[in-house]
Parts: C-alpha cells; sequence; structure tokens
C-alpha cells in the first residue's frame, strides 16, 4: 500500500469520498469566487461586467481575444456562448461607447476584441483570482482530480 503524505486523502477511499470532497473543494472555491466578484466593484467597467453571466463571459471572450490578437464577430460570440446576436450586438454597441473594445467593421460585419484598457484591467483580477485558492487547496484538487479520473477509467486506486 503507497501512504500520501502531501494530502489529506485516507489510505483507501470510494468513489464517492473522492467525489464528496471533490464537491467540497470546487464549492468553496466558487464561492470565493463569487465573494471576490461581488467585493470587486470599485469601476464602472468592474460593475458592467459583473453585472450579468452573460456580460462577465464576454469579457472574458473579448480578452481571449485581445491575448491571441483575433477579433471575433457577434454571430460568433452568440454561437459560442449560446446568445442571441441581437444580446451581443447590445454588449458591443455598449462596451464600444466605454471605450472597452476595439472595433473592425466593414459593410455587414463588425469584429471585436478587447481593448488595451479592458485587457490591462484584468491584471487586477488575475491577482485577485490566483489568491483565492491556496496552495495546499489547490495540490488537494489536482490530487483528488486524478484520482477521480483513475476511478472513472476503471482503475483500482490505492493512495
Amino acid at each position: 500500500m503507497n501512504k500520501n503524505t502531501d494530502t489529506n486523502i485516507p489510505d483507501f477511499i470510494d468513489e464517492d469520498t473522492i467525489y464528496r470532497e471533490m464537491v467540497r473543494i470546487i464549492s468553496l472555491h466558487e464561492i470565493k469566487v463569487y465573494q471576490s466578484r461581488v467585493d470587486r466593484v470599485n469601476s464602472r467597467m468592474q460593475r458592467y461586467f459583473n453585472s450579468t453571466p452573460l456580460k462577465n463571459v464576454f469579457a472574458r471572450v473579448c480578452n481571449y481575444a485581445f491575448s491571441v490578437n483575433e477579433f471575433y464577430t457577434i454571430a460568433s460570440v452568440a454561437r459560442e456562448l449560446r446568445s442571441t446576436r441581437q444580446a451581443i450586438s447590445s454588449i458591443v454597441d455598449e462596451c464600444e461607447s466605454e471605450g472597452w473594445l476595439n472595433i473592425r467593421r466593414s459593410p455587414n460585419r463588425v469584429e471585436f476584441q478587447a481593448s488595451e484598457t479592458l485587457f490591462e484591467s484584468w491584471r487586477d483580477y488575475i491577482d485577485a483570482r490566483t489568491s483565492l485558492m491556496s496552495k495546499v487547496e489547490h495540490d488537494e484538487w489536482i490530487n483528488l482530480l486524478k484520482v477521480y479520473k483513475d476511478f472513472k477509467r476503471g482503475s483500482s486506486v490505492v493512495v
């Protein structure tokens, strides 16, 4: 029997125990994420992007586009986010008027990505997000994830 001294995982565990621990860890983490979003409403931009789940994920899409130097269309983002073109178009218009997007227009096409302002605002978010999960919680999560995947593959697991 191989004793794992790096985590709080008992010597022998079953899939249900692993699942319960994973739910516990991820639930606490998601609660911390929510609290951080509520607490971090210091600017107009933070209030806007934290006001709805769609606007929140829209900011992520735009920052991703900026980070890979791509521009996305309203239609492609609407598909990706399972939203309507009208909803995404409205968000694009609102964000453009605030200067939060880089826009490229052609006759029947609008393409966009985060502006430097929106992209740079995420430095604070990254700092806040990375401080939410401690190294111990992170390591415990990774170890549990590995064991859980082994259970799903049908392996017998002894830790």
